[in-house]
């Protein structure tokens, strides 16, 4: 019976959240110590002044000799937080593009600080970055956490110390990526730690603990004020570094109603409006934020992917340079490994064992928005 009660464990993972077959971008969209731009591509932006798991044996022995920022050392211990946001982005370097590109001099995530923490359910070895990544990604929780406290901010996966190919991605492979959950609230609107399920069209879901139990299933709903705010620190915070979010269309609308409900500033509504879009596996269970390479990891070989956007382009022209975007191609044997690497939809729930009836009813449910739309927006085709 413990048997079983693992394999259906597993299972929830599979099935309703935690990325197993979520965190795969589809088809590649192909330094400064602050963690923004050089303040000449700052002054071109409207947003600027805006208030796993087998890593090679490599990668694992970087992740076993890189400070992780625990604040365990002799004497009173520094915070971690604070101590990656000293850091000097020329500390790393990402090199090459999001999906076949590779990171070095990784810096490791923080377990948790003021207002998030790393999702203690994912790989340890994945949750290395570049400076600029996690600096952007804790100061923007920060910001949540300060105007609307309560909550945290959950960040599962980033990549490995030294990037690479990792299990469960179809990118995370240069220190730009992160896999970041949804604000949660339960049923009666108190904020919960968050929880990778699959959110309906009304920001619903289940947090089905057992898949053939139908007595443990808990309500879950998207934190639409929260979210939503983390999203708007994004965008402020690092507004010429942002490149992507990825995110299931139906939510991204929640999120757009709320940032009118909260008079959001023009400029980050539609900048985000630009950044967002729904890719081949539908992140309906987390966010996917990718940041644009520095200038300076640039000249060291950082591919971007696209869109290309006129902004980004008009910002590294000040400095005199231009995008260089990373190669869409891949060869028969590339494309056979990063499938290994991820699991459909089809694949999970195959293998996920007995399921109750609520659990079948969600995923019939879920197949409306299971496949990429299409909504022909100007970064979105």
């Amino acid at each position: 019976m413990a048997a079983n009660t693992a394999g259906m464990r597993w299972a929830v993972t599979v099935v309703t959240g935690l990325c197993l077959f979520g965190c795969s971008s589809g088809k590649p969209e192909s330094k400064r110590e602050s963690g923004l731009v050089p303040k000449a591509v700052a002054q071109e932006s409207p947003l600027s002044n805006a208030s796993v798991t087998a890593a090679s044996s490599s990668n694992a022995a970087i992740a076993a000799q890189s400070p992780d920022l625990t604040g365990a050392h002799g004497g009173e211990a520094p915070d971690p937080t604070e101590e990656l946001l000293a850091m000097q982005g020329s500390l790393t370097t990402s090199i090459g593009g999001p999906a076949g590109g590779r990171l070095q001099g990784g810096v490791r995530l923080p377990t948790r600080g003021p207002g998030y923490r790393h999702n203690p359910k994912r790989p340890d070895n994945a949750r290395f970055g570049t400076v600029e990544t996690l600096q952007i990604i804790v100061r923007a929780a920060a910001i949540v956490d300060k105007e609307l406290p309560g909550s945290g901010l959950t960040i599962n996966d980033v990549g490995l110390a030294e990037g690479g190919p990792i299990s469960q991605h179809g990118s995370h492979q240069a220190g730009r990526d992160a896999d970041i959950l949804f604000y949660a609230l339960d049923n009666d609107n108190t904020p919960i730690p968050s929880v990778g399920v699959p959110l309906d069209a009304k920001g619903q879901g289940w947090d089905f603990k057992d898949l053939a139990i139908p007595g443990d299933d808990q309500k879950v709903r998207i934190d639409l004020p929260r979210t939503w705010r983390f999203m708007q620190a994004l965008i402020e915070v690092a507004p010429d570094q942002l490149q992507r979010i990825f995110i299931v269309e139906h939510l991204r609308t929640l999120l757009l109603a709320q940032a009118e409900k909260a008079r959001a500033p023009k400029a980050v509504r539609q900048r985000f409006e630009e950044l967002t879009c729904q890719p081949s596996t539908p992140h309906d269970d987390h966010m996917h934020v990718r940041f644009f390479c520095t200038p300076e990891d640039l000249a060291a070989g950082c591919e971007d992917s696209t869109p290309l956007y006129p902004w980004r382009v008009s910002a590294l022209g000040t400095l005199g340079l231009s995008p260089v975007i990373a190669s869409n191609k891949r060869t028969a044997e590339e494309r056979e490994m990063r499938a290994a690497r991820t699991t459909s939809a089809a694949e999970a729930k195959k293998k996920a064992g007995p399921m109750h009836a609520k659990v079948l009813q969600f995923l019939k449910e879920r197949e409306a928005w299971l496949k990429q739309p299409h909504p022909g927006r100007p970064y979105c085709k």
